[in-house]
């Protein structure tokens, strides 16, 4: 096999995972690793691997259906299996039923797998994998196969060769849809094969929103003063249609990028539309001013708000369904001088929460955190900027700590997710629910554990303390830079450092940082600053890591999704000590990082040494005065 060819090695032991990723790396093959079941699904979710290592045996396989899940993302994988002979022979005949290709005891001979992966590749039949991510989709080929057909029938076309349409299918042998896009196109069809989920990758990225928001925006008329009121009321019914649809083309293209937020803003002459994906604003369409009060009423009305109001900032919510999945969307409008701004939240609840292992901790940081969450009483609280993933932090601890003999209650605004055998209470201003007044309801309900979705204000922070010190395990979140300013946070709030000392337990502070590509990884040098920058942080050189060029996978930009970067302090009694003297943060983070707390800064630059993100990235989000040496 080429040295294009893919691996996933799934194993939670260390040591095999780095003997075996040597090896095949120094036999010139692609691997990628995977710490759980969970996070192998959904490695071969995001792309192709010819091959997938998979010991059955390790914690968080979830059973025999983790494989099916990791066959069903990626179809043409193959998966074998690695375990001990003194394995259940149940288990391995039910993984070869679910359609694992073979199984490896260990010990085993890495020359073994790799006569078997060239094997593989030489009796396989049908054309070879293309690889989508290569491949500039030309726009007068895409104009020719409409979004609906390419999706039922799994293909993606891709050019046009004379008279010829170039297409790429899941299923080359498949002669009904073939025959449907000849008629349709009235071209002869050219087939080449790719991975079923590279296709659906690129439908969505390639059948954008753009060209029929357009559309949509060319059927809205301009309304004068001078036409007949029922001209009018037929003018603004069509107008009225154009402006759903081209709400609904906004969100959906929203989630399709897996963006988090859809700002529409108004500018001197027209209206910007911008997503916010993986942390990162870019501009998306330009759109006519005349058309931009009419955008921001239809989200206003979708979201209950006063449509007539203007000179104020209003919130509101609203659910659509976009590609059969459910979608909730939080809004934001404020004036602005050329008119009122709105910013749309985008909350999947289609994408399922993530474990604790999966969300970036150093594994001996996880090791502290899961200590600190056992404890029976006490406060924990999980600190950040905006969007940086507190809230998905605290939704995967309280569903570690879901369990039959727990009483868990939450008070949230709002409830991003809803959880089974749970209570869980949304803040309503109308009825004058807040998160004070509901918290101190909670504590009437006979909880184990709280949920407090933030802390922002006084009496919040006192109530979640006094629930703290009367044995309940309080869980929330606080803005605050970094774990040591949590604790200023809260005196600055108004609690007294002997009650913070009392109940708080421990405190995570959290980044977001982009991973970079798989799909267009390479091993590059990085500019000086960013030699210098590392360097300075990790104390040892480097000039040359793992950089993604950009592709159609990640629109360009080198990078796709994000991991997240912990810092872990445990209050310890000299931490205690420290605060109840009055001491500095900085003679707290001294005292912290002595015993063991490794700094946001550090853990960001040691993800970009283990190549899932880059200096630059680092740099991005944290501050580095680099200096040259004279």
């Amino acid at each position: 096999m080429s040295e294009k060819a893919s691996i996933l090695i799934v194993d939670d032991d260390a040591d095999m995972r780095e003997t075996l990723s040597d090896i095949l790396e120094g036999k010139g093959y692609s691997v990628v690793i995977a710490r759980d079941g969970s996070g192998a699904v959904a490695e071969a979710g995001m792309r192709h691997f010819d091959l997938a290592l998979i010991d059955i045996m390790m914690p968080g396989m979830n059973g025999i259906e983790t494989l099916r899940e990791i066959k069903r993302a990626d179809p043409e994988i193959t998966t074998m299996i690695m375990t001990g002979h003194s394995a259940l022979e149940g288990m391995v005949s039910d993984a070869l039923k679910a359609g694992v290709d073979g199984v490896l005891y260990k010990p085993f001979e890495i020359d073994a797998i790799v006569q078997m992966i060239e094997t593989k590749a030489e009796t396989r039949t049908g054309p070879a994998l293309i690889d989508l991510k290569k491949y500039q989709v030309e726009p007068r080929a895409l104009r020719l196969i409409p979004e609906a057909t390419a999706r039922r029938c799994n293909l993606m076309p891709l050019r046009i060769e004379d008279d010829t349409l170039v297409v790429a299918m899941a299923d080359p042998d498949d002669l009904y849809a073939i025959e449907d896009i000849r008629a349709l196109s009235r071209m002869e069809i050219k087939v080449l094969r790719a991975a079923l989920m590279d296709i659906r990758g690129a439908i969505n990225l390639q059948y954008r929103a753009a060209s029929e928001i357009e559309r949509e925006i060319d059927r809205i008329p301009i309304v004068s003063d001078e036409v007949r009121p029922e001209e009018r009321i037929t003018s603004d019914h069509v107008a009225q249609a154009a402006v759903v649809r081209t709400v609904d083309l906004l969100v959906t293209q929203a989630v399709r990028d897996r963006a988090s937020d859809v700002h529409i803003e108004p500018q001197q002459d027209h209206s910007r539309i911008r997503y916010r994906i993986d942390g990162i604003l870019h501009d998306s369409l330009s759109l006519p001013l005349s058309v931009h009060r009419r955008l921001v009423s239809r989200v206003k009305v979708l979201a209950k708000i006063d449509i007539a109001e203007r000179r104020r900032p209003q919130d509101g919510q609203f659910s659509l369904e976009v590609d059969n999945r459910e979608i909730d969307i939080r809004v934001a409008t404020a004036p602005t001088p050329w008119g009122e701004v709105a910013v749309m939240r985008v909350l999947d609840k289609g994408i399922s929460i993530m474990n604790l292992s999966e969300l970036g901790f150093l594994p001996g940081s996880l090791e502290i955190y899961q200590q600190l969450i056992r404890a029976p009483l006490g406060m924990i609280l999980v600190s950040g900027p905006t969007g940086s993933g507190k809230t998905t932090t605290l939704y995967a601890t309280i569903s570690q700590l879901n369990a039959e003999e727990r009483g868990i209650i939450t008070i949230e605004d709002p409830i991003e997710y809803h959880f089974p055998n749970m209570k869980q209470i949304q803040v309503d201003p109308q009825v004058e629910l807040t998160l004070a007044s509901g918290l101190r309801a909670i504590m009437r309900l006979d909880p184990d554990v709280i949920l407090v979705g933030e802390i922002h204000d006084v009496e919040t922070a006192r109530i979640a303390t006094q629930a703290a010190l009367t044995g309940h395990l309080v869980l929330t979140s606080i803005h605050a830079n970094d774990a040591v300013g949590v604790l200023f946070r809260l005196i600055d709030l108004g609690v007294e450092p002997f009650l913070i000392t009392a109940s708080v337990v421990g405190v995570v502070a959290q980044r977001l940082v982009r991973r970079v590509c798989p799909h267009c990884l390479g091993l590059r040098e990085v500019s000086d600053d960013e030699q210098l920058a590392y360097e300075q942080e990790m104390g040892e050189a480097r000039t040359q890591f793992y950089v993604g060029a950009g592709c159609n996978f990640c629109g360009g930009s080198g990078y796709l999704g994000r991991t997240g970067v912990f810092e872990v302090l445990v209050m310890s009694d000299e931490i205690k000590k420290l605060l109840m003297r009055g001491a500095t943060a900085d003679e707290i983070k001294a005292q912290a990082v002595e015993e063991g707390m490794v700094s946001l800064q550090h853990v960001a630059m040691l993800t970009a040494k283990q190549d899932r993100t880059t200096p630059a990235e680092v740099m991005r989000n944290f501050l580095f005065v680099t200096r040259h040496a004279n």
